[in-house]
C-alpha cells in the first residue's frame, strides 16, 4: 500500500485505499478532521466560557477608555472559514495563539468600532467613525492595545478549561485564504461594544482544528490523583510519566482475500465501512475509547467520543 508521508502543509491530510473494481470517479476524499463532528454538549463548557467573558470585559474596556461600554455576546454559530473572511472584508484582522500546541485563533475587529477606540486611546473623544481604510502603522500599534485587552479577559474566561491565550500577528485576507482550504470550518462568536457615541462588533473565529484544546481539560493533577489512592506522590509522578503503547483500529472490517491479493500501489479497496463510524483507541491492546483520526497543530492525534465498556478477562483475578 502506499506509504504516507509528513508535509508541513495545512491542507487536510487524506488517506484513500482502492480495489482495482471501483471507479475512481466513486471515491471521495475524507476529511478526518470533520468526520464525526462535535455536538453542543461537548461544546458547552466552551460556550459557557465564552458567554461569562463579555460583562468582566465591559469593565475592563471602560477602565481603559474611561467611557461607559457594554459588551454583549450578539450570537455564536457554525460557519466555514472562508465565508467568515469573505464577510469580513477589509477589517482589521490578528491571530491569537491558543493552547500549548500551536493552535490559532482569529480575532476580526469592524472599522466601525476599531478607529474609535485607537482615536479614544490616543487621547480623543472616541465618536463615530465612516473611515474603512487600512490603519496606519501608529493605528496599529493602538489597536493591539485593545487585542491585549481581549486576550487578558479570554485568558481569564478559559482559566476552568486550562487553555492559553496571546496575541499574534496581523494577517491579510489573502495569506488567511491559502492557509485556510474550501472545507475547513469553526465556531464563530460574535460580539458588539457600545460607547457613549460610538460602537461596533468585532468577531473571534476558533478553527474545527483548533478545539481539541478545549475539549481535553478536566485531566486529574498529580496531585489529586495521589490523594485517591495509597500510593505516594513520587511513586504517581512516576507512574504519570510511563509511556504506554496506543493503536488507532478500525474494527470490523472484512476484506476478500482476493482483493488483497490485488492490491498495488494507487488502487483502492472498499473497507465497507462508513465515514462516521468511529476508531477504537487501543491502550496497550485494550479497547478503552471510541475515536476519531483528527490534527492537533502539525500532529495527527485522536479525538476521543465515549469510552468503551470494560470487559474483565477470565484469565484476571481481582485483588
Amino acid at each position: 500500500m502506499k506509504t504516507l508521508t509528513h508535509t508541513s502543509s495545512t491542507q487536510p491530510q487524506r488517506v484513500v485505499l482502492a480495489a482495482g473494481h471501483v471507479n475512481s470517479e466513486q471515491v471521495l476524499p475524507c476529511d478526518f478532521r470533520t468526520v464525526g463532528g462535535i455536538d453542543k454538549a461537548r461544546l458547552a463548557p466552551l460556550v459557557s466560557a465564552i458567554e461569562g467573558f463579555a460583562g468582566p470585559f465591559s469593565e475592563r474596556l471602560c477602565d481603559r477608555l474611561g467611557l461607559t461600554s457594554e459588551t454583549a455576546l450578539r450570537s455564536s454559530e457554525q460557519m466555514l472559514c472562508r465565508t467568515f473572511l469573505e464577510k469580513g472584508g477589509s477589517s482589521y484582522l490578528v491571530s491569537l495563539k491558543i493552547g500549548s500546541h500551536g493552535d490559532i485563533a482569529l480575532l476580526q475587529i469592524d472599522s466601525m468600532l476599531l478607529f474609535p477606540i485607537v482615536d479614544r486611546l490616543l487621547g480623543g473623544s472616541g465618536g463615530p467613525s465612516e473611515l474603512s481604510r487600512e490603519p496606519t502603522d501608529i493605528e496599529d500599534q493602538i489597536a493591539k492595545e485593545f487585542v491585549r485587552l481581549v486576550c487578558q479577559q479570554l485568558q481569564t474566561a478559559w482559566h476552568t478549561l486550562s487553555v492559553s491565550v496571546s496575541p499574534g500577528a496581523r494577517q491579510s485576507p489573502a495569506h488567511l485564504k491559502r492557509l485556510f482550504s474550501a472545507g475547513d470550518s469553526g465556531m464563530v462568536f460574535s460580539f458588539s461594544v457600545n460607547m457613549q457615541t460610538s460602537g461596533g462588533d468585532f468577531q473571534l473565529l476558533l478553527p474545527m482544528a483548533s478545539l481539541g484544546s478545549f475539549l481535553t481539560a478536566g485531566t486529574v493533577a498529580t496531585a489529586d490523583f495521589s490523594k485517591k489512592g495509597t500510593m505516594s506522590a513520587r511513586l504517581a509522578g512516576k507512574m504519570l510519566s510511563t509511556a504506554f503503547g496506543l493503536d488507532l483500529t478500525l474494527p470490523g472490517c472484512k476484506v476478500p482475500a482476493a482483493d488483497l491479493l490485488s492490491l498495488t500501489v494507487g488502487k483502492v479497496i472498499p473497507l465497507g465501512l462508513s465515514v462516521r463510524t468511529p476508531a477504537v483507541l487501543k491502550i496497550e491492546g485494550h479497547e478503552s475509547f471510541a475515536a476519531v483520526p483528527v490534527r492537533t497543530g502539525q500532529h495527527r492525534g485522536a479525538q476521543l467520543l465515549d469510552r468503551l465498556p470494560q470487559v474483565q478477562s477470565e484469565t484476571e483475578t481481582t485483588i
